[in-house]
């Protein structure tokens, strides 16, 4: 290439030859001796996709006496591993430099984005040899400027790229911040990919090395496979998310997820030599699900007809495109250009923008979709609250005519002593049902409490475990003792506790215990004390519970399906739970189905050792 006065940005096209190394261990001086015929023609611009070979290129330089002297050679692109440079002069003076993302940044002639080499051209022809070796696809670019031509290059493009991450940026603090406040998958999944995409393009444009000079050779190999493999992991989940395709279309759903499991697998692979090996297959995925992209938003737009399916389907459509492009050229499909390698950049600027505008449409149909669902909620409380209030008062009121029914029960039964077996067994029973809607009441009036968050007002005082339990166990019914087996270690032990309210959550769980255990099977209670302190647990010999069952166990009103055809509230363990809570305490449930139910309430307390009269009295 003959240089001039005129000459100030000069491209290689035409000028340029290039021979390739398949075994990639040629030296500089074995290449020299290849001579004319090994070296052919070759355009400014290569690209070879992902390959092992090692690439050498060589063209000759000579000025006119009145051209200038000083010149930049710029090599590209910035992810390229080795970019080594021989400078020949005629009069047999050999300067070499080596460059590539995998070399120290510090010792880079110049400390810039891409490799640029300082040129001093003296009144003879100058040789440069090239040579390129990279794990990541090998796109060459060459060009030489004179040093104004070359500032005001990197000060437009520096200006352009600061505006074009900053975009970017605000993009991805926008949509986590709006993500996190509103707990929308779609937002949170667009601001990762776009984040995906922000570090990529650092990586791909040479920024890495410039804001962080001192890191590791590989991290650049690091963050451009992280954005290729990072990039399909975040799309399908965004889609899954956008599209709802859990709902509309849940086999696809699976499809996108195992192909976002292979983006995932493949992460492990971005900063080795397998690299070559495992991108192309990603981007084929990429490609396929970009495609099935298209299609779903067009389906789904032709049943729903909402705007923003529109919008997602023109940003992503301008993505899809500019991918497509920058695909091609870095697998060698089509030929390098700087548009088509650039092109998923603008693309992505484009589509940021319209996305926006989509996403815009999200939002408001979420804060829409929020308010009618305060406001429905808003009346369904004041419809509970005024049911809850009623039943309330409704149970309440029970309480007297329930004590009357037993008090007249009880005095027929003093009086009336020499009636018949069939009339007294029926007054039991008047007396036994009294007792268990008493029971209830009592129950749902506690729950009630419990539910509007009111604090119980808790009576402790020290109770002998023993006695307070055979008390439980005697008021379920005379023959409850023959079905229960107690164990209580230690036998003398004292707590401090609300009896009456322990009483009550025992015997709850007594109960039902009994209830659902066969009549000549045993329900076992057992107490004792551990570092944690004061153990008491119930085992039944039941049905058992599954471990759905389970979850919804606590669930005011909620019962089991074994609970068919037996008496109860669904109140019961909601009410003992929270009687253990305001004790400081848990209550935890254990079931295997075919092998019973184990309930254990775990309170934090020590024993309280009294004098024995003292106990005696309190406990009656």
């Amino acid at each position: 290439m003959q240089l001039t006065a005129d000459t100030r940005h000069a491209s290689l096209s035409g000028y340029i030859d290039s021979y390739v190394d398949a075994s990639g261990k040629l030296t500089y001086a074995q290449v020299r001796q290849v001579g004319q015929v090994g070296f052919s023609k070759q355009d400014i611009h290569l690209s070879d996709g992902y390959s092992s070979d090692a690439h050498w290129f060589r063209f000759r330089l000579a000025r006119n006496a009145d051209a200038a002297r000083h010149w930049i050679l710029s090599l590209g692109e910035p992810y390229l591993n080795n970019v080594d440079v021989w400078v020949n002069d005629r009069d047999g003076s050999l300067r070499s430099y080596h460059l590539g993302d995998h070399a120290k940044y510090a010792d880079r002639p110049l400390q810039t984005r891409l490799f640029n080499v300082p040129l001093e051209l003296s009144d003879t022809v100058v040789t440069v040899y090239i040579r390129v070796q990279s794990t990541s696809s090998i796109n060459f670019t060459a060009e030489l400027l004179r040093p104004d031509a070359f500032t005001a290059q990197e000060t437009r493009s520096n200006l352009y790229h600061g505006v074009y991450f900053g975009v970017l940026c605000i993009t991805i603090v926008l949509y986590l911040l709006l993500g996190i406040w509103l707990r929308d998958g779609g937002m949170l999944a667009y601001a990762s990919y776009v984040a995906i995409l922000f570090l990529a393009f650092l990586s791909t444009n040479g920024y890495v090395a410039v804001l962080f000079p001192s890191s590791v050779p590989w991290l650049n190999d690091l963050l451009t496979g992280f954005g290729t493999m990072g990039v399909l992991v975040t799309i399908t989940l965004l889609w899954v998310y956008l599209l709802d395709l859990k709902k509309h279309f849940p086999r696809i759903a699976r499809v996108y997820l195992i192909a976002g499991l292979v983006g995932c697998c493949s992460l492990p692979f971005v900063a080795t030599p397998y690299y070559r090996l495992v991108a192309p297959l990603v981007m084929q995925i990429g490609i396929f699900i970009a495609l099935l992209n298209l299609v779903l938003l067009v389906v789904l737009w032709w049943q729903q007809r909402q705007a923003e399916l529109l919008l997602y389907f023109f940003a992503f459509i301008t993505s899809i495109i500019g991918s497509l492009l920058a695909i091609g050229t870095t697998m060698a499909w089509i030929p390098y250009h700087p548009l088509t390698s650039n092109a998923y950049e603008y693309a992505t600027f484009v589509h940021v923008l319209v996305m926006s505008l989509g996403l815009a449409l999200r939002l408001r149909q979420i804060q829409r979709g929020k308010a009618r669902a305060e406001k429905e909620a808003f009346f369904s409380s004041q419809r509970v609250e005024e049911q809850r209030r009623f039943v309330a008062m409704l149970s309440h009121e029970f309480r007297n005519p329930l004590a009357a029914i037993d008090r007249a029960a009880q005095m027929l039964q003093f009086k009336l002593q020499n009636i018949g077996s069939d009339d007294s067994a029926r007054l039991e029973k008047i007396r036994t049902w009294t007792g268990t809607l008493s029971g209830l009441v009592d129950n749902f009036l506690a729950a009630e409490v419990l539910d509007q968050h009111k604090a119980l007002a808790l009576a402790p005082v020290p109770c002998r475990l023993r006695p307070l339990l055979e008390r439980v166990i005697h008021m379920l019914g005379e023959t409850t003792s023959e079905r229960v087996t107690l164990l209580v270690l230690p036998e003398d032990a004292v707590y401090t506790l609300d009896r009456d309210m322990i009483e009550m959550a025992v015997g709850n769980l007594v109960g039902n215990a009994l209830r659902y255990t066969p009549q000549d099977s045993q329900v076992t209670v057992s107490a004792r004390v551990d570092d944690g302190g004061l153990f008491i647990q119930v085992e039944d010999q039941g049905e058992g519970l599954s471990s759905d069952e389970l979850k919804q166990l606590g669930v005011p009103y909620y019962r089991a399906s074994t609970s068919l055809g037996k008496k109860g509230s669904g109140l019961g363990y909601y009410f003992t739970r929270r009687v253990a809570e305001a004790h400081g305490g848990t209550l935890q449930a254990h079931s295997v189905p075919g092998q019973g139910l184990q309930v254990a309430i775990r309170l934090p307390v020590s024993p309280v050792l009294l004098p024995a009269p003292s106990l005696v009295a309190e406990n009656g």
